[in-house]
Parts: structure tokens; C-alpha cells; sequence
């Protein structure tokens, strides 16, 4: 009971940890759940790809970690994250991630991992939940490709910067998610400009059952709306000025 009223005070935690080996075990789950790195150069070493996914394999943590943040730097020049980030040592260590529930990926470069893309993210397939891209590379439908590989998701978070998206490449074979996920639960889109996404989603996922919305600066806002229609509870709408339609509104 000590320890459910500290989990969110690390000072604390670290103390706790300290008093017996009782105690130990309570807490090292929580000291431990959340494991962050960044793919540029930064100031100390402990933050930097792949470090803290080698440190934490020799002490054996990396089982413990239920949230991962693959995140850039503040002096990115906006590198990706592509297959090349996981060689034969970092990818035993990427593969010891076995319970994480929780996904942010900065700049992911889908095209760069195809066709072999489920391989390097099989271990996360049977857990995750929650999904969050920021700016990732490829087209719509590898976008959706790479979420549809998660058969539990349920939260899904996109975000780009304006006009920064890729366009169907021509000829390009249809993609079919492997899965459709349940996407029960929360849909946070920022800079989202081409509604093909949308449709595409609609169509590869049999329909979206979001709950809960956040837009911001998104297009087709109202097209998105009416998707969730018989399940959203709760919205919040930073549109881009343009105007619902007059029948329906």
C-alpha cells in the first residue's frame, strides 16, 4: 500500500528501494516501467541510442519496461529510425522488450523495413496497447500497414508536421494489415492534411470505434466525426477552419 501511494515520486522510490530486499522487489517494477532514449546526440551518454537498451539487459530490466519512448533530439536534424539503429547486439536487447504496452516512436522509416517489418516488431505484438508515431515516413498505407500488425491496440496517436506526408508511390501493390485492431480507445491526430488516411483506415479496419478524439489542425475534420459516430463519448476539436457540411451538421 506504501509503494502504490509513491509510484509516481522516483526520490521516493529510490529510498524505498534501499530499505530490504522486500521492499526491493515492490519497487523496482515502477522505478523501472518506463524506459526513454534518444536516437542524436545529447549531452550525457545515459540517454543516448542504444545505452540505456544495454545497460538495462545487463542488469535484466528490460522485461519491466511497460512504456517505450524512441524519441529525437532538441538538435535533430530529424534523422529516422530505420533498421540500421538495430544490429545483431541492439536487436537481442530490442527483443528482451516483452511486456511493453505502451509505444512512442519518433521519425520511424516504414519503407526502410519492408517487407521485413513484423520481424523486428514481433515481440511487441501480443502486448501493446497504446501507439504514438511522430512524423513517420511512408505512405498512408504502410503507415496503416505498421498499425494493423498490433492485434490489441487501442489508442493510436499520429502526428505531423503541415504537408508532411508521402503519396501512394504509383503502381504500389495494396498493403493489407495483417490485423484489424479493436481501436477502442483514444485517437489523437495533429497535422494530419490528406484524407485518404481516413478512408483508407475505414476500409482496411472494417470502421474506426474511437471513444475518445483529439484533432488538431486536421483536414476533414468532420469526415473523422462521423466515422466514431455510435461510440464517441468525448472530443476535443482544434479544426482548421472549415465548416461542417450544411445537411447532416
Amino acid at each position: 500500500m506504501i509503494i502504490s501511494y509513491l509510484i509516481y515520486d522516483t526520490f521516493s522510490l529510490l529510498a524505498c528501494s534501499l530499505t530490504c530486499s522486500s521492499w526491493y522487489i515492490a519497487v523496482v517494477p515502477h522505478l523501472h516501467s518506463t524506459l526513454t532514449t534518444i536516437t542524436t546526440k545529447w549531452p550525457t551518454k545515459k540517454l543516448m541510442w542504444p545505452y540505456p537498451l544495454c545497460h538495462m539487459h545487463r542488469l535484466g530490466l528490460l522485461p519491466l519496461v511497460k512504456k517505450l519512448q524512441v524519441c529525437e533530439g532538441s538538435f535533430s536534424k530529424h534523422p529516422s529510425f530505420t533498421p540500421q539503429r538495430l544490429n545483431c547486439h541492439t536487436l537481442r536487447h530490442f527483443f528482451a522488450l516483452t511486456n511493453v504496452q505502451e509505444l512512442e516512436i519518433d521519425n520511424l522509416n516504414i519503407p526502410r523495413f519492408m517487407p521485413r517489418i513484423r520481424q523486428y516488431f514481433k515481440n511487441f505484438l501480443p502486448t501493446l496497447q497504446s501507439l504514438a508515431l511522430k512524423e513517420p515516413k511512408g505512405s498512408c498505407q504502410q503507415v496503416l500497414y505498421f498499425v494493423g500488425l498490433f492485434q490489441h491496440l487501442e489508442n493510436l496517436k499520429l502526428r505531423y508536421k503541415p504537408y508532411n506526408y508521402q503519396q501512394e508511390p504509383a503502381g504500389n501493390l495494396k498493403l493489407t494489415p495483417l490485423f484489424a485492431p479493436p481501436l477502442r480507445g483514444r485517437l489523437t491526430m495533429t497535422g494530419v492534411l490528406n484524407v485518404n488516411l481516413l478512408k483508407d483506415m475505414v476500409q482496411l479496419f472494417e470502421g474506426i470505434r474511437f471513444r475518445y478524439m483529439d484533432l488538431f489542425d486536421v483536414e476533414g475534420v468532420w469526415l473523422w466525426i462521423g466515422a466514431c459516430t455510435e461510440t464517441l463519448e468525448t472530443l476535443r476539436l482544434y479544426p482548421t477552419g472549415e465548416q461542417p457540411p450544411l445537411k447532416g451538421a
